[in-house]
Formats: C-alpha cells, structure tokens, sequence
C-alpha cells in the first residue's frame, strides 16, 4: 500500500470517529434520566466502537508516518493517477455511501432484522470475493438474528421492527 495512502486513511477514519464521537454521539444518543448502577447507559456501546475507531485511526496514522520517514524509492503519485488506477475502488466506496444512505432511511420502514440481512449481504457482494459464498450468505442471515435474539431476549431491548412489520401499520 502507498504511504501516503496509509497516512490519509488513518487521517480520513481518525476524523470520521472522532466526530461521531464527540458531536453525533453526544447531539442524538439520549440518555434517561436515571439509570440503576447495573444497566449499562445506552450511549456505552456506541461510544465503545467509536473510541475504538479513533484508536485504530490514530495507530495508522503512526504506522504510516513511522514508514514516512523510512527512505523509499516510491514517487508520489499525483491525484489524477490515483483516480483513475482506483476507479473500482472509488465506485465501490461511493456505492457503500449509497448502501448506508439507504439503510439508513430503510431501518425505520422495514426494521432492523430485515434491514441488516440486506445491508450485510450487499457488503458480502461488494467485497468481490465469492470463494466463499456459503459463508457469506450464512453469515448474512444468521448473524442479524442471532443478534436480534440476544437483545431482545436475554437483555430485554427491542431493535426497531419498522412500520412494514409492525402491527399498527396502516392497512388499505
């Protein structure tokens, strides 16, 4: 991987967190106002893969800086050349905007359950690697249920089920 690449990705992701760290988690995740001393707050978990994401983010851009200053034959390519060696991989991370723009907006008409199953197997298919694909399409069912079943019956908290599943739907 190209140096400079290392260093903007570990820039890009350290961003990225620290922001939904210290201003999307803060802004939208609501708290109650009392919580007993054994349930965790709901903003824990999200705040746990957030800081996690900003660890990671900052190692890369210490790996990175550290293979900098490491004397390289490697010239630094220009903007131009780097889109047009990676327009796969720019129209593959534009079509993940677009997969999270839409997961987004469907989790609340679909719910959470059917709504994963879609995103995990779209990411499954944008990988590109189809040598295992019993995996992926097992993963991509099995793992949102198992993980629907785990909140809602051993911890007790229900994901969204969406207007479509829900039983106050509007029918016609």
């Amino acid at each position: 991987m190209n140096r400079n690449r290392d260093f903007l990705a570990g820039l890009v992701a350290t961003a990225f967190f620290a922001l939904v760290l210290f201003v999307v988690i803060p802004a939208y995740v609501k708290g109650p106002s009392f919580i007993p001393g054994f349930v965790p707050p709901p903003d824990m978990w999200p705040r746990a893969v957030a800081g996690l994401g900003l660890v990671m983010g900052l190692l890369a851009i210490v790996f990175a800086a550290l293979k900098m200053r490491k004397p390289g034959g490697d010239r630094i390519a220009g903007l131009g050349d780097r889109i047009s060696r990676n327009k796969k991989s720019i129209g593959r991370f534009a079509g993940l905007l677009l997969v999270f723009a839409a997961f987004g907006h469907g989790l609340p008409v679909i719910g959470f359950v059917p709504a994963t199953l879609l995103l995990l197997g779209l990411l499954f298919v944008m990988t590109g690697r189809f040598e295992r694909k019993f995996w992926m399409l097992g993963l991509t069912i099995v793992f949102p249920i198992v993980l629907y079943l785990l909140f809602a019956e051993l911890v007790h908290t229900p994901f969204p089920e969406g207007m479509l599943f829900s039983h106050d739907f509007p029918t016609l």
